[in-house]
């Protein structure tokens, strides 16, 4: 899945984040020495604190359908952003599960960004290809209204998961190994009372 201004066929963010449980130095007390010249101190006995334990959280299912944002169903700069990101959230949805109706609902007919998609996951389903990751973490989403009830501007910048693609055999045909940055420039509109993507810019943004 590569995606990029010009390369639309699959790439995006959803990192798994892997945490480190830190661990509690255990400490110990010991008793006071006897006064005197004859007292002596008994030698401290070390401890080892507890080595940190790493575990890692697991990977986003790119298959599981995101959750509709409540959001969306108002008609300001608010909606909007939660438009694009949900329309982003789906974006390596509908290439993990090939289902496209939520994606087709939120697309305009002219939207050549909307229609890519859309052509590259049929052509996917066509030849029985497979793919996984590429779900996206965002690090900054803004809105802007345009034209109040009718045009919006979204800006969001995120950061993709690595993804692949199989062949229907199982065979590796495609993949981006390492996590990508993204901004994405949304145009969107409301017709008829209902948010529509009208176009979206991808860059490669710096990490």
């Amino acid at each position: 899945m590569r995606m990029g201004p010009t390369t639309l066929r699959r790439a995006w963010v959803g990192a798994a984040a892997v945490a480190l449980v830190v661990g509690v130095v255990a400490g110990c007390s010991g008793g006071g020495a006897k006064s005197g010249p004859s007292a002596t101190a008994a030698p401290a006995t070390p401890t080892a604190s507890p080595t940190p334990t790493p575990t890692a959280s697991p990977t986003p299912d790119a298959s599981v359908k995101p959750v509709r944002p409540a959001a969306m169903d108002q008609v300001n700069a608010a909606g909007a952003e939660a438009v694009a990101v949900y329309f982003l959230n789906l974006y390596p949805y509908v290439y993990a599960s090939n289902d496209l109706t939520e994606w087709k609902a939120l697309s305009h007919a002219e939207c050549v960004f909307c229609k890519s998609v859309i052509d590259n996951v049929e052509k996917q389903i066509a030849k029985g290809e497979r793919s996984t990751g590429g779900t996206l973490e965002f690090t900054s989403t803004t809105a802007n209204e345009v034209n109040p009830g009718v045009w919006y501007s979204a800006e969001l910048r995120g950061q993709q998961d690595p993804w692949a693609v199989h062949d229907a055999n199982g065979k590796l045909i495609d993949e981006q190994t390492v996590a990508k940055n993204h901004t994405f420039i949304f145009a969107l509109v409301l017709q008829d009372g209902a948010w529509l993507v009208r176009e979206v810019q991808v860059d490669d943004a710096p990490k």
